[in-house]
């Protein structure tokens, strides 16, 4: 006997939206064969690292692995984490009877909570999700496969928008078949994340030090969807300080919420993720141009942790007033040679941004979870 689990659309599923995946039986031997149940369920499991989470009831995150002579169906068995989100159990078939060279077929389809955390392996926990799919052959213990799928967040979507069509002007009639094709989920969620991402209001900003102005820096929006790139401007014509040059880093800070701390002074976790460096000695203008990786978790917080993002500056700066070197009229090149030695100083800036989901299918390109699993019964 054997048994594949093929998800209908990619490993990788929006909060709010169907899971939904195949489930094929085969009878491989010459003679007749029963399977007594099929059951499916979906389960986030949470696992943290013991050094920098507490308070979390140790017997919760060990599952002990139990005697193969079971008959029953425990989609947690075997799994060290605790299972932070386990949707109702669904029966697929029960009493199945196959025979020999015969194939059978369920669709299992599961919705995801708006409010359930997205797939992360962060620094001291991880998040992640298994469809879990149980079976029993007659007069066999129960077998167990666990098929791993993505999730992405979207905070912007509170599942209040209705997949159904439109309340329609006037009476409607029974009798007249519905033309009408509806959006599929993934597009009305991503509506919102659509409307909040592409909204461009530029903000300026003066950087300076004590002893005066460095630059003015231009970010025209401070949401962004994975994948996307982070635009800004630089402007060095209103700095009364030579910028020497510059280094941006997109940063992922993981903060453990204060009573799961080990520590009451326990640190903020601070990943870089992207970084562009630029020498801009002598420019009066530059730009930004950061990418946001696609492996990466949209900005969410849970009751354990949350995780944000930000845009970290170093400014190198010259202590001493340096001499423009004027351009010669005459045509023909000139040769400009730098300075060989520069007193300097860096100054430090952080600017939070969020990040918002993107589309599953793009998000599935770089992504290295399988679609399928064949097994023995």
């Amino acid at each position: 006997m054997e048994i594949c689990i093929e998800l209908v659309r990619g490993p990788v599923y929006l909060t709010g939206e169907d899971v939904e995946c195949w489930v094929k039986i085969s009878n491989t031997l010459d003679e007749s064969a029963t399977i007594g149940w099929i059951s499916a369920q979906l389960n986030c499991f949470c696992s943290v690292s013991d050094d920098k989470i507490s308070n979390i009831d140790p017997k919760s995150r060990k599952i002990s692995v139990e005697s193969q002579n079971k008959t029953s169906f425990i989609p947690t068995q075997g799994e060290s984490g605790l299972a932070v989100l386990s949707t109702k159990t669904k029966i697929l078939a029960c009493s199945l009877e196959i025979g020999p060279g015969e194939i059978k077929k369920f669709l299992f389809s599961e919705n995801i909570p708006h409010n359930a955390p997205p797939s992360y392996r962060g620094n001291a926990l991880k998040y992640s999700y298994k469809l879990c799919i149980g079976s029993q052959k007659l007069g066999k213990p129960a077998t167990l496969h666990r098929l791993p799928i993505r999730i992405l967040s979207v905070d912007t979507y509170n599942g209040s928008v209705q997949r159904e069509e439109e309340d329609r002007m006037g009476p409607s009639n029974p009798f007249i078949e519905e033309t009408t094709t509806k959006d599929p989920a993934v597009d009305i969620i991503m509506q919102t994340v659509q409307e909040v991402t592409s909204r461009k209001q530029a903000s300026y900003f003066v950087i300076a030090n004590a002893r005066g102005k460095v630059c003015k820096f231009c970010l025209y929006k401070k949401h962004f969807k994975l994948g996307e790139d982070i635009v800004g401007s630089f402007d060095f014509t209103v700095g009364e300080i030579e910028c020497v040059q510059y280094t941006v880093s997109l940063q992922q800070v993981e903060t453990i919420e204060p009573e799961f701390k080990v520590k009451e002074d326990q640190q903020e976790k601070i990943v870089n993720q992207s970084k562009q460096h630029e020498v801009c000695l002598g420019f009066s203008h530059s730009h930004l141009i950061l990418p946001v990786p696609l492996h990466l978790t949209p900005s969410f917080s849970t009751n354990i942790c949350r995780v944000d993002y930000r845009l970290h500056f170093e400014f190198v700066t010259s202590v001493n007033r340096l001499e423009k070197q004027e351009i010669p009229e005459e045509e023909g090149g000139v040769e400009w040679q730098g300075p060989t030695k520069l007193d300097i100083e860096t100054l430090v800036w952080d600017l939070p941004i969020t990040l918002h989901s993107t589309f599953p299918t793009h998000a599935a390109l770089h992504s290295n979870i399988p679609t399928f699993l064949t097994d023995r019964l």
